[in-house]
């Protein structure tokens, strides 16, 4: 079974990502039914890649003149189940679009993005909702009515009158692209690791969300012992890596064991995929304000 790294990247607006790992060709055959479950290990690893997807479509959609929106609810309105926290949202969105439409006009709705989950923590987890909301083309002062919007409309009608109530608090806070690429609170998977942190969580999204563009792999680029030398002596080393990545400056250096990050149908016990750590970088062009963490400075 032949073995070799692999350089996977995606685009994201002004941000790449990059997961540099072994395959083995394996991988090109064709997989059968699945015939059981999936093992606790294997599903965290799903876990983890289903974040870093959201994560990309996060940083391709919204930057620090979007917002970071929690609605939390008084117990009075707290909802009987899951189903109809997800409801709650998806209403949410509906009078988020409509009243974009009402004050900006139809042509800045369409610039509208929002991303939004139903969450809780277990069966007795208190239900609330968080997400990210975006306008693109605002003034400052568009921008700062557009917050008060977002925090106004979380709220139901009084059945039987024409009047609203609200749900519960809702907080609009300015994105911190810091927060968002993990290297400033919220540990290293960012606001996006806080928010897969619940045991149950739906999204609810606008249709008009840009996709992470997959650039073709590379197959031949990375050696086994280059990778090795990167994920040990120049983990914390921003030079190192950007003279991998010309026109680009590295923002986070995340080093996985073996397999955590990605692993194949078919691993061997003594093959590459099995013994060699994995990287993922996430990496800003060069020239825009930088958001670098301290230990890579």
């Amino acid at each position: 079974m032949k073995s070799w790294i692999r350089e996977k990247k995606y685009e994201c607006g002004e941000y790449r990502t990059v997961g540099i790992y072994a395959v083995t060709d394996q991988e090109h055959r064709q997989r059968g039914r699945k015939q059981k479950e999936s093992s606790r290990g294997q599903k965290a690893r799903n876990k983890n890649a289903s974040m870093r997807r959201y994560q990309r479509k996060v940083l391709a959609n919204f930057d620090k003149d979007g917002f970071y929106v929690t609605g939390t609810y008084e117990d009075a309105y707290r909802p009987e189940s899951f189903e109809d926290c997800v409801q709650d949202v998806r209403n949410y969105v509906r009078r988020v679009k409509a009243a974009v439409i009402r004050r900006f006009g139809e042509q800045r709705a369409r610039q509208l993005k929002l991303s939004l989950h139903a969450v809780r923590n277990g069966e007795k987890g208190k239900l609330h909702m968080h997400g990210f909301a975006e306008c693109k083309g605002l003034t400052a002062a568009e921008r700062r009515e557009f917050r008060q919007m977002l925090e106004e409309l979380w709220r139901r009608r009084v059945p039987g009158t024409g009047e609203y109530e609200p749900l519960g608090t809702c907080n609009a806070d300015r994105i911190d692209m810091k927060k968002i690429l993990g290297i400033d609170g919220d540990g290293k998977n960012g606001t996006v690791g806080y928010i897969y942190g619940h045991s149950e969580r739906r999204c609810v999204e606008t249709r008009n969300l840009t996709l992470p563009e997959e650039l073709r792999a590379a197959d031949t680029k990375w050696s086994r012992r280059q990778l090795r030398q990167g994920c040990s002596e120049h983990a914390e080393d921003a030079a190192w890596w950007e003279q991998r990545f010309p026109g680009w400056e590295v923002v986070q250096v995340m080093v996985y064991d073996p397999q955590q990050l990605y692993e194949t149908d078919r691993p061997r016990q003594d093959g590459w995929e099995s013994t060699d750590p994995q990287a993922y970088l996430i990496l800003r062009r060069r020239g825009l304000a930088g958001v670098r963490p301290r230990h890579l400075a």
